[in-house]
């Protein structure tokens, strides 16, 4: 091989080891940024499992560049450098030419098992300590409790102010899961229909919500702020789209919130929008939402029915976690209050993202209405759903454009 050669060959090389170091860079720190991100914690769970993660990474970087490096000095010390043949090829072997061949060396052989072996056990043995202090973690009893349902394709949070969850729930939410700051919660996570998978990365690992089984979890925010999350078991056609968001709020403001949850709505002045939206909404959508103090089953008004009882059934009954059925919706009752919906596939307010206050968006955040007044007309286009197996939000095309616009001044007075 000439020098030329050679030298193009070792400059691609080295190309390829900085750009492979540029690329962990890179993913490093874009990571730390994304919202879905495990290399920047803000809970006790999640930074355990970083501290876990880092010198893992560590010690991966390090086997990384030791392996690459013995391949490059392998490539270098054995290299061919036969002439060059008459076709142009370099490092050319006549037909009955061959290298000198190598069949092994036994102490390399023994030290490239023995060490992996010794690393990975190492590694090991840190992992599983993780794993029992995470499952060891225990919020208090007497505590908030909040039972989390996997549904085809949204979240929902039955909360249980006294942790006794035995008795119906004090209020249900969707969506968007509300915390206090510096309070472990204790999660009871359970699924309606298939497999889901629970995962707040910044606050904690992930959990399984499956058909028939009740999972415990703890989860904390050691700082106020919003935290994405998302499904990570496969679930469907939108599998995808199946988001959630942690908030954690300060003691006092959480407390706000929580009392707020626990009112119930006021129905619209007779001859407004709102009121013609809510008309709407009864006829169209209160066979599956509830909106406690407006909706209402065998004539008696909805307090805690997790859902519409499509058999037109009593409303008065209790339709537990454990029960295996599609259909549900959530809960509307303080709609408004929230910053995403559909299963946190979209922004609910514009600014969201921005410096308002979580309890402070029904008042001061701008309405992402063309979104709303589309997911209402044709939720299956906007996020694929099995609506005809109660699988997903179904179309209402047959909503004239006042009737969406009425709807959704109807909904916009859920705060």
């Amino acid at each position: 091989m000439s020098g030329r050669a050679r030298g193009l060959v070792w400059l691609s090389s080295l190309l390829v080891i900085f750009g492979a170091i540029a690329l962990i860079v890179v993913a490093i720190v874009v990571d730390k940024d994304h919202p879905l991100s495990t290399l920047s914690p803000v809970g006790r769970q999640g930074r355990d499992i970083a501290e876990l993660i880092n010198p893992i990474f560590i010690v991966a970087g390090v086997v990384f560049f030791l392996v690459q490096g013995a391949v490059l000095a392998l490539w270098w010390r054995y290299r061919v450098a036969g002439s060059e043949s008459g076709d142009g090829e370099f490092g050319y072997y006549d037909d009955d030419e061959f290298p000198e061949q190598t069949h092994g060396n036994n102490r390399l052989e023994i030290a490239w098992t023995i060490v992996p072996t010794v690393l990975l056990a190492v590694i090991s043995v840190f992992t599983l300590v993780a794993l029992f202090a995470l499952d060891d973690v225990k919020a208090s009893e007497d505590d908030l409790v909040v039972t989390v349902i996997g549904q085809q394709w949204w979240w929902e949070y039955q909360y249980h102010l006294d942790g006794d969850t035995s008795t119906p729930p004090d209020f249900v939410t969707a969506n968007e899961l509300v915390i206090p700051v510096g309070q472990d919660v204790a999660l009871d996570i359970k699924s309606r229909d298939v497999i889901h998978s629970f995962w707040i990365p910044k606050l904690n690992g992930k959990r399984d919500a499956v058909p028939g089984r009740s999972h415990d979890w703890v989860i904390q925010a050691e700082e106020p702020g919003r935290f994405r999350g998302q499904c990570t078991e496969f679930c469907g056609l939108s599998h995808g789209y199946m988001k959630m968001v942690a908030v954690a709020l300060p003691s006092d403001k959480f407390a706000q919130w929580k009392n707020n949850q626990r009112t119930a709505a006021t129905a619209p002045e007779e001859g407004t929008d709102e009121a013609a939206g809510w008309e709407t909404f009864e006829t169209q959508c209160a066979s599956c939402h509830v909106i406690v103090g407006l909706t209402t089953r065998g004539g008696k008004p909805d307090t805690w029915r997790i859902y519409g009882d499509a058999s037109g059934g009593d409303a008065g009954g209790y339709l537990d976690a454990e029960t295996l059925v599609a259909g549900a919706a959530p809960n509307l009752t303080h709609l408004m209050t929230r910053s995403t919906f559909a299963g946190s596939a979209f922004d609910l307010y514009l600014d969201a993202g921005e410096d308002i206050p979580y309890l402070n968006l029904a008042d001061r955040g701008t309405l992402n209405r063309g979104e709303l007044e589309a997911w209402i007309f044709n939720a299956p286009e906007r996020k694929p759903a099995d609506a005809d197996d109660l699988r997903g939000m179904p179309a209402r095309t047959g909503l004239s454009p006042d009737d969406i616009d009425n709807v959704v001044a109807f909904l916009s007075t859920l705060d």
